[in-house]
């Protein structure tokens, strides 16, 4: 049984986490501005400058020359920032009253997390990310997540990447097949964001250099296994499916373009079961 002090302590900091977050709300003792655009957040530097070291370098000259700190923000939602200062006095923020879908809302913040460097915000948004996108791989804010992972966070940020990616493998059967339209947004993600489209393909089948084009395509077969293949125009190709165990003999290369998936791979991956 837990002393009785310590059951005093935990409630001493149950009062101290909700004395914290009500200041966000009442803005008592504010000392700090934070303005975009037309908007403007009335913050506590103590609290602000512990979660972010961004904010903590703008206020450090003007707190030692006791002048009215103001720090102007650029070219961020005002969204995404009210969020940021909400996870920031309340060590969480809600991504379900939105006009932007859960799996996106989340990217975003997780690329102002990174801008601003707040401390553990990547960490949850990835986490809700990776909860969200489960369900919603056939969305359309799906497509539109990726596309803003990989155009406005870092490249070395894997945790991120590394989610979307998983779940965009789980599902390549569908989100690359060519003659189903509702992902025809996705396919299109995939053909303007290059860095995602190498990345993909580089899961699905592993670089070689010795193939310097190649192709990626499936079974006609119901296993509709996915394989890569350097197949030429002027070839006739022999496949077996080592999933199914059906023989494709001596198809065209024209033949095996119906079969062929929308991603044109931008690196280069091994054969995959097949010869010529």
């Amino acid at each position: 049984m837990a002393p009785r002090y310590e059951k005093t302590q935990e409630k001493g900091i149950a009062r101290l986490v909700r004395g914290l977050s009500s200041m966000f709300i009442s803005k008592n003792f504010a000392d700090l501005q934070v303005v975009l655009g037309d908007r403007t957040w009335l913050v506590h530097r103590n609290i602000v400058c512990c979660r972010s070291d961004f904010f903590a370098r703008a206020c450090e000259g003007a707190f030692m020359e006791g002048k009215e700190c103001i720090v102007g923000l650029h070219d961020d939602d005002p969204a995404v920032v009210d969020r940021m200062f909400h996870y920031i006095y309340h060590n969480a923020y809600d991504d379900a009253d939105t006009d932007v879908a859960p799996v996106l809302l989340n990217v975003r913040m997780v690329a102002i997390a990174e801008k601003y460097f707040v401390d553990h915000l990547a960490h949850l948004a990835i986490s809700k990310l990776n909860h969200f996108a489960a369900d919603a791989w056939a969305t359309l804010g799906f497509a539109d997540a990726i596309e803003e992972a990989y155009t406005t966070t870092a490249d070395s940020d894997r945790a991120l990447r590394n989610t979307l990616l998983d779940i965009v493998v789980q599902h390549a059967h569908d989100l690359f097949d060519s003659q189903q339209t509702t992902f025809a947004h996705f396919q299109a993600m995939a053909a303007r964001t290059p860095s995602f489209s190498a990345e993909v393909t580089g899961r699905l089948a592993p670089p070689l250099a010795a193939f310097a084009d190649l192709g990626i395509y499936r079974c006609p077969y119901k296993c509709r296994v996915l394989f890569a293949s350097s197949m030429r125009e002027t070839q006739w190709f022999n496949w077996f499916c080592p999933q199914c165990a059906r023989v494709m003999p001596s198809k065209s290369f024209i033949w095996w373009q119906k079969h062929r998936m929308v991603l044109r791979p931008s690196v280069e991956v091994a054969d995959g079961y097949g010869g010529n």
